[in-house]
């Protein structure tokens, strides 16, 4: 790809004031992903905010061009007109800009003139997958405010189509990002545990947005994809049910007149899944409410917050204390505490571990408890080892699985980053919080029986797997004797 003549000086601008990225990511007040796909020539500045942006970096090159007294260098560099004073100078930076960007837009190669502005017919898997990936990543990664997305199409028979991955390759810049889509229950009977782990690795990998899932129980509005304000995708499937035919909609007001009536009807279907910011910390509440059941299942991948050893509830004791952990009180600690404690003295409890997770978890020390991300140090996961051992001599209905990486069963993926958490009758996902905006929800919420079964289903079939094993507190013990000089190791 030949570099476009606004990318081209830009480039040059920055260099010779030899301005970095994140300077002008700072001044400009965009993030440095965008600084870089201008500069790179991937991507050109919305025309409606090119005029203040070329504003914006004129100011900052001429300053620093006036500052380091090489006027007359740039003159001769960029063969401009020679000026005398530091607005000239702003104004002659704008105009170079401005000329470089409208010559750019003539390109025909210009990745902001690609063809999918034209609401036409496009036919073709390939020609299809190809619309629905740029239209996606160039739209969503343009976008300066939060935005909703609505799917009426069915979740898993796009993910037959891959059309989920393509998320993967967009790079969203505000939070939240929300995406509405729905699910049909009546086919997960089919090849379940097949399509609740899509379900699974889709949420996984797209940690960073709020998806809600509804149950499909109207065939109104199919298989339309429209983000709002931006654009809407009409498509059709072919007998083998892949994505065939599609029609782009970018007219502004079609757009919001097809986003308001999918956006009626999807919100009257029955939630499936729910995203949340928490769960909440009142008593008697859902947390409190959940921790009631004598039966619990826990596929954990963000490190091991239960059975704690005493000294790191100290820690968040005195944390708590001095703020760290607001809205959260030295109160609500203690009843966590309690809690769990008494959980672990008799409950039948169920746990897996990714083998990675585990890793991860004895090299950084990160848990997340509740709504508290904290790090045990190196002293602390020791004594946590020692607390688990001595809990699960004492209570032998404490089970601990360890899943071993696979291809079937993580889908070629070294880490996972979303967590299960059931007593069999309500259940919840938690998201790794090290990796998503302070602005996206941490926690999905299963809000259905028959759905949560499948899941619940899903999770149980992973001690059926030959990569699965299950470790009694004897067999626990022997590791440790025989690894335990290992854990020296570990970081402080």
């Amino acid at each position: 790809m030949s570099v476009n003549a606004y990318a081209k000086l830009l480039k040059e601008l920055a260099c010779f004031t030899q301005t970095k990225y994140s300077v002008l990511s700072r001044d400009i007040g965009y993030d440095t992903s965008y600084i870089s796909k201008w500069i790179t020539g991937e991507r050109l500045p919305a025309a409606k905010n090119v005029d203040c942006i070329n504003q914006k970096f004129s100011k900052i090159f001429s300053e620093i061009i006036i500052k380091n007294h090489r006027k007359k260098e740039f003159f001769h560099k960029f063969m401009v007109s020679e000026v005398s004073s530091e607005e000239e100078m702003v104004f002659q930076v704008y105009q170079c800009l401005s000329n470089a960007y409208r010559g750019s837009l003539n390109r025909p190669n210009n990745y902001n003139q690609v063809n999918f502005e034209n609401e036409s017919l496009v036919m073709g898997r390939m020609n299809c997958r190809t619309l629905l990936q740029k239209m996606l990543k160039y739209k969503l990664e343009d976008l300066s405010t939060p935005v909703s997305i609505v799917i009426t199409g069915e979740f898993c028979s796009l993910a037959n189509n891959h059309f989920w991955q393509l998320f993967e390759d967009v790079n969203i810049n505000i939070f939240p990002c929300s995406i509405h889509v729905m699910l049909d229950l009546s086919n997960l009977g089919i090849n379940g545990n097949e399509n609740i782990g899509k379900l699974y690795h889709c949420l996984d990998k797209l940690l960073d947005y709020n998806i809600y899932i509804y149950e499909q129980s109207s065939i109104a509005y199919q298989n339309i994809i429209v983000v709002e304000n931006k654009f809407a995708i009409i498509y059709l499937m072919n007998e083998d049910g892949y994505i065939d035919m599609c029609v782009p909609v970018v007219n502004p007001v079609q757009v919001q007149m097809i986003y308001n009536k999918c956006k009626s009807l999807i919100m009257t279907q029955p939630i499936l899944l729910l995203p949340k910011e928490t769960l909440g910390m009142d008593r008697f509440g859902y947390r409190d409410t959940f921790f009631t059941s004598n039966r619990f299942f826990f596929f954990l991948t963000n490190g091991f917050e239960f059975l704690l050893p005493d000294e790191v509830f100290k820690r968040l004791y005195a944390n708590t204390e001095k703020g760290l952990y607001k809205p959260a009180t030295k109160e609500w600690v203690q009843r966590i505490e309690v809690i769990w404690k008494n959980l672990m003295d008799k409950a039948e409890l169920h746990f897996i571990l990714p083998t990675n997770a585990i890793i991860r978890y004895l090299e950084t020390g990160y848990i997340h408890i509740t709504d508290i991300s904290y790090q045990l140090s190196k002293d602390e996961r020791l004594l946590h080892i020692k607390q688990i051992l001595s809990v699960m001599n004492l209570n032998h209905n404490i089970i601990l699985g360890v899943l071993l990486p696979s291809v079937k069963a993580y889908r070629n993926e070294n880490v996972l980053n979303l967590s299960f958490y059931s007593n069999y009758s309500t259940a919840f996902f938690k998201k790794n919080l090290n990796y998503i905006n302070e602005k996206t929800f941490p926690i999905y919420l299963v809000d259905n029986p028959i759905f949560l079964q499948y899941i619940q289903n899903y999770f149980e079939s992973q001690k059926e797997s030959l990569y699965y094993k299950e470790y009694s507190d004897t067999q626990l013990s022997e590791l440790y004797k025989r690894y335990h000089f290992l854990l020296d190791f570990l970081d402080s």
